[in-house]
């Protein structure tokens, strides 16, 4: 029994004009076809993008308008090919290819023989290769990427949506287009017991007395396992055991529980200590180990209370930690890279460290992206960041409306079990959400924005009974905003219309019209705000072009920040030097970016308990845009508006009633 993990395995990429691979030898002279690019050293996971460029085939998508030479490459078959020498596997055991995920879509080769097609960017592939592989000799691994689906980018229409690939890469306001192919995440062949028995599920819980834990585990083996085989499960705190059981193990499924553990609660950040212990899963057969795995898990209790003088008909907005009612703040998390299946841990780890350090409590992750990643949701767990994780939804401008067909529903419930069955281990995990911008028109229909979708929508509902089924302790939100308005309009204020809103996101330079608007502020949660800012001038000048950096009205600026360049600031500038002006186009806007961020903030914080929390739209760039909405380049440098929001994080709230 053994886990072979692929990435320290010789890997080469080889392009193919589409379908040639599949017929390897021509029609008409039936002579050999071959590739017509590489072979190319290829790094597992990663992209063929980041191959290509490190063999000087693609430029720099980084810089100016060069992601638009890069779009070739999504109009080939790309085949990713290793050789398993003689003797690597056993002969007398179940083989099976595992990848927490192949973007997109495809076919597993063995010898140039095609043995099993996977599809879907966000769902782990389990693909059994035992009669491929199990004769132990040597063999020839392949897994050839097929064109990317014609996903939607920004705009385009939700009802619409089919593939669930994430969408931020086929264009939007804060990036260009750039659709990755290759292995995201891990990948390796498990044989043996490795091959048969998983950890589906995994969830804790905190008593009222916040000292007493529990939790559950799902278990599922895949056959008869060996006789007298047991499962041992064990928690501990270093070296001390908290609680330990041992139990027959069974067939199919079997769920394991651990209760009365003395525990010490996770706390947010800037509550309390972020504590966690280990959970060790071992199967013994004779008295040996011979399977385990390890989960680092908290213990936390939450509930949500009523805002202070709220509708009586509003969700409740105020998060309950451990018997504290906390102020939620942070930003909209967004990929940290355009590839982001070459985005290594520590990139991961840095983006969090920087919002701990900043006094944020919560993470947002949208839903044009895709699941928080393990190291990300590992990063959250040890620095007390709570994490909103949204299902692959977004709004698109035209049609914002969920899907309905019951084919595109039961695929999302597909999606969704995976991200459960994945991260609901996570104490820093505190809520799933159907979707970003989910709404029809104020007037009913299902174009237009304004309001919400509702909860009954079947794609909504459906999504929400699996939530509720699978991890029940956890909130589930059908989308954001929630309603009953989409945005908040001054002529509205004081209507009880504002709950959980999102906007506005720009600024004209007006404080005292920003001010006006905050002041009179009945939100009861801000989940999206955004105020643009420019990038440091080092910073667009290393990525623009030579004469690309300045004056914003040109086509590398508007490549990834069209919507953010605002011409009433840089139009009286075009007078001076082109330095100059650059220079203070930064200056000027950064400055007003890092004001009005701090004045929405604490105008948000000042209202707690009737406003329950405020993110930032968005934390960080995956892009080098000259400028926008986020607070953190792409180099992972904060802009002057991190340092504002940082003063006003880490200012400590009123303490609300025990009841708001």
């Amino acid at each position: 029994m053994a886990v072979f993990e692929t990435k320290a395995w010789d890997w080469q990429w080889l392009g193919w004009r589409p379908w040639t691979w599949k017929l390897r030898s021509s029609m008409e002279t039936g002579e050999g076809l071959r590739y017509d690019i590489g072979p190319i050293p290829a790094i597992v996971p990663g992209t063929v993008q980041q191959a290509l460029r490190d063999a000087g085939m693609l430029p720099d998508w980084r810089v100016g308008m060069n992601s638009l030479q890069c779009e070739w490459v999504e109009h080939r078959h790309w085949e990713l090919l290793t050789t398993l020498p003689a003797g690597l596997l056993p002969t007398d055991q179940t083989i099976v290819l595992h990848a927490d995920a192949l973007d997109y879509s495809g076919w597993i080769l063995v010898d140039g023989r095609q043995v099993a097609a996977f599809s879907g960017a966000l769902s782990p592939q389990w693909i059994d290769l035992t009669e491929a592989l199990g004769d132990g000799g040597k063999h020839h691994l392949s897994i050839v990427f097929d064109i990317p689906p014609r996903e939607q980018g920004q705009i385009g229409f939700t009802s619409q949506s089919r593939y669930f690939k994430p969408r931020y890469n086929y264009g939007w306001d804060w990036c260009p287009r750039f659709v990755p192919i290759g292995v995201a995440g891990g990948m390796r062949l498990l044989t043996g017991h490795d091959a048969r028995l998983r950890v589906d599920q995994t969830w804790t819980d905190l008593a009222d007395d916040l000292c007493t834990g529990s939790l559950e585990t799902h278990i599922f083996h895949e056959g008869e396992p060996p006789p007298e085989s047991q499962l041992d499960i064990t928690v501990r705190d270093g070296d001390r055991v908290l609680g330990k059981c041992r139990v027959p193990l069974q067939a199919g499924g079997q769920t394991l529980r651990l209760g009365d553990l003395t525990v010490e609660p996770w706390w947010p950040n800037g509550e309390g200590e972020a504590r966690l212990y280990d959970l060790d899963l071992t199967m013994l057969h004779g008295g040996q180990s011979v399977w385990q795995r390890h989960r680092s898990i908290g213990f936390k209790r939450v509930r949500w209370r009523q805002n202070q003088h709220a509708p009586a008909d509003a969700m409740p907005w105020i998060c309950e930690v451990n018997g504290r009612c906390i102020f939620l703040q942070g930003v909209n998390w967004t990929p940290v890279r355009m590839a982001y299946p070459d985005t290594p841990p520590e990139e991961y780890r840095h983006r969090v460290e920087c919002y701990r350090a900043m006094g944020c409590n919560l993470l947002r992750v949208w839903g044009g992206a895709y699941l928080g990643t393990e190291a990300f949701f590992q990063a959250c767990d040890e620095t007390g960041l709570m994490v909103w994780q949204e299902f692959p939804l977004s709004s698109s401008g035209i049609d914002n409306w969920p899907p309905e067909d019951p084919d595109v529903i039961q695929t999302l419930l597909d999606i969704e079990q995976t991200y459960i069955e994945r991260r609901a281990h996570h104490v820093s995990l505190l809520m799933w959400c159907g979707g970003n911008e989910l709404q029809g028109g104020l007037d009913g229909s299902k174009t237009g924005v304004g309001l919400p979708a509702p909860p009954e929508h079947p794609c909504l509902s459906a999504l929400e009974a699996l939530a509720q089924y699978m991890d029940p302790t956890r909130r589930f939100l059908p989308t954001s905003p929630s309603g009953p308005r989409f945005y908040a309009s001054p002529e509205e204020f004081g209507k009880g219309l504002h709950h959980e809103v999102h906007g506005p996101w720009g600024y004209d330079g007006n404080m005292e019209a920003l001010e006006e608007y905050w002041r009179h502020d009945d939100a009861l949660f801000r989940a999206e705000v955004g105020v643009p800012g420019a990038c440091d001038a080092a910073l667009i000048e290393r990525y623009a072009p030579d004469g690309a950096s300045w004056p914003p009205d040109n086509p590398t600026w508007a490549h990834s920040s069209l919507w953010w360049l605002m011409p009433y600031r840089y139009e009286p500038l075009k007078h001076l030097p082109p330095a100059e002006a650059l220079a203070e186009y930064v200056r000027s806007s950064q400055a007003d970016q890092a004001k009005a961020y701090a004045t929405i903030a604490r105008a948000c914080k000042k209202r707690f308990p009737q406003c329950g929390g405020f993110l930032v739209w968005h934390g960080h760039d995956c892009f080098p845009c000259p400028v926008n909405n986020s607070i953190i380049d792409v180099e992972g440098n904060p802009k002057p508006a991190y340092y504002a929001l940082r003063d006003v994080f880490l200012e400590p709230t009123t303490d609300p009633p025990a009841e708001p």
